[in-house]
């Protein structure tokens, strides 16, 4: 996988070759992707204020409640069909081994509630199906992860960085004289 770097105009309105961004194939069909770009997102060491009891759980409201919004660029992107449906099938497979690990999870614990020999023995059954469930939802996340391409904007907010493209795409995005647009690896 390769980094390339485009102006933002040229990525925000889909002014980029027609080559799929991930499998290097020529296509005619397009993704809009929107990704936070604003930097820190999340409350950072604020969520420690929940180990501090209610006065904590109304500090991090406050905070929550007056932090910065998310800065959202949203790029269109050359995708092709056959990208599109591996990253749908795997957001599918993670989708349910999400809703295997909450089902076996809440079965394990309400079959402990029963207090017998039996019941622990399925709760134990249990528990081996939740750990197999995230051990695969984590799997399954890992390699969403490597199929997203990633957006960096630059301090000018004229460049975007787009991670994780194909080095056929970066090729293509090197050699096209017409349009003003750059490589970086």
């Amino acid at each position: 996988m390769a980094d390339v770097t485009v102006f933002v105009d040229d990525a925000v309105l889909g002014h980029l070759p027609p080559i799929c961004v991930k499998d290097g194939t020529p296509t005619n069909d397009r993704l809009t992707l929107a990704q936070d770009v604003g930097g820190r997102t999340g409350l950072g060491v604020a969520w420690l204020l929940v180990l501090a009891g209610p006065l904590g759980w109304v500090g991090l409201l406050v905070l929550s409640a007056f932090r910065r919004g998310s800065e959202l660029l949203t790029v269109t992107l050359p995708y092709s069909e056959t990208a599109y449906n591996r990253m749908k099938q795997a957001k599918g497979a993670r989708l349910q081994a999400e809703l295997i690990l909450a089902g076996s999870a809440l079965a394990a614990i309400l079959s402990l509630l029963l207090r017998t020999t039996d019941s622990r023995l399925l709760a134990l059954g249990l528990a081996v199906i939740a750990g197999g469930a995230l051990i695969r939802a984590i799997l399954v996340s890992i390699t969403l992860h490597r199929m997203n391409v990633r957006l960096f904007l630059d301090a000018s907010r004229r460049w975007v960085t787009l991670s994780g493209v194909h080095s056929t795409f970066a090729d293509a995005i090197h050699h096209d004289d017409g349009a003003p647009m750059r490589r970086s690896t």
